[in-house]
């Protein structure tokens, strides 16, 4: 009787684990997928790029711009001022805003307080970063925490994982320029629907070629018509040594001699640069550049972007009232003559 008793413990609990893992089986086949908090990379890519530029800016000041590719996150910041005279586009790479230079966000931010709106214009980046491992579009609750490992289907986070992989893979990739050109092109748009102002641009050197590329064609900017044209000012701004602009370029991006231009360097002034800023000068005067000047800047300004009175901000607002100034008396001196 005592060993009858004693095989049927020792039968226990060999068959104890086998009971535990088909249990444990049965709650794993039983869970049901989570709800995804996005109904795509893109909605979730969106949510992000929303909270990462309200870390930087108001929310009234987000504006969505759509393309034929993408739909692509902007700042808008009006004028401040009885009369705003004008608006300046801003276009530079990388596309993450917190990334920006402290000198520019100053003027994105700050400008509008000496009668002129700014547009920030993210441009995709001449080197894509390598993007990091996403994890997938499911929320975190307490089956799907790190922690609670074993109450989570491992083969649905898998299949959410891959299907996600695939579908961002099967995307077809977008040539640099093509971007560019839908951004700037949709810019130009929400630009088209204020009232008639100036347009004046400032973009770094590594962006220039396209991004100047694509305006000039929104404008259709010549040599003879220029004048006519809303865009009336370049901020050129040298901001990547490694990229220096040839001098076909600087050719094209000097190509209408009326349209005046403030081409900016950073120290040290070194041989090279000197050399640079000389065949950016020689190129300008070579296309009949009207009203070009050179503005040699530290290479770390002290800049904050609360600063209303910086150098820098005085420097730019400077030139563009000036500019528009300018415009404004030969608009006037052309009506008196009629």
């Amino acid at each position: 009787m005592t060993g009858l008793f004693c095989q049927s413990c020792l039968c226990f609990a060999q068959n104890a684990p086998a009971a535990t893992e088909a249990s444990a089986s049965s709650a794993i086949s039983s869970a049901t997928p989570e709800k995804p908090i996005y109904t795509s990379s893109a909605e979730r890519d969106n949510e992000l790029l929303v909270k990462a530029f309200t870390a930087i800016a108001k929310t009234e000041e987000l504006l969505w711009l759509t393309t034929p590719d993408e739909k692509v996150l902007s700042l808008y910041k009006v004028g401040e001022t009885r009369k705003t005279l004008g608006l300046l586009l801003i276009m530079h790479a990388p596309e993450v805003p917190q990334l920006w230079p402290a000198n520019l966000e100053n003027i994105r931010r700050n400008l509008p307080l000496y009668s002129w709106s700014t547009i920030a214009l993210p441009l995709p980046g001449k080197y894509a970063a390598a993007a990091p491992r996403r994890d997938p579009l499911v929320a975190r609750t307490p089956a799907t925490e790190p922690g609670a490992a074993s109450s989570a289907p491992a083969a649905l986070v898998s299949s959410a994982v891959s299907s996600e992989s695939s579908s961002e893979e099967s995307k077809p990739i977008v040539a640099r320029d093509k971007l560019i050109g839908g951004r700037v092109t949709a810019a130009v748009g929400e630009f088209n629907k204020l009232e008639k102002l100036d347009l004046a641009v400032l973009v770094d050197n590594s962006s220039a070629p396209d991004a100047l590329a694509a305006l000039y064609q929104q404008f259709n900017i010549a040599k003879e018509n220029t004048a006519e044209s809303a865009l009336k000012a370049l901020v050129l701004v040298n901001m990547h040594d490694q990229e220096p602009l040839t001098k076909p370029q600087l050719a094209a991006i000097f190509a209408s001699g009326n349209l005046r231009v403030m081409d900016v360097f950073f120290n040290p002034d070194n041989n090279a640069q000197a050399e640079l800023r000389r065949l950016h000068k020689s190129e300008a005067m070579r296309q009949n550049v009207k009203d070009y000047q050179q503005l040699i800047l530290p290479m770390q300004p002290n800049v904050t972007v609360e600063d209303t009175q910086s150098f820098w901000l005085g420097k730019i607002h400077g030139f563009l009232n000036k500019n528009n100034l300018s415009s404004k008396n030969s608009s006037s001196a052309k009506a008196g003559q009629q």
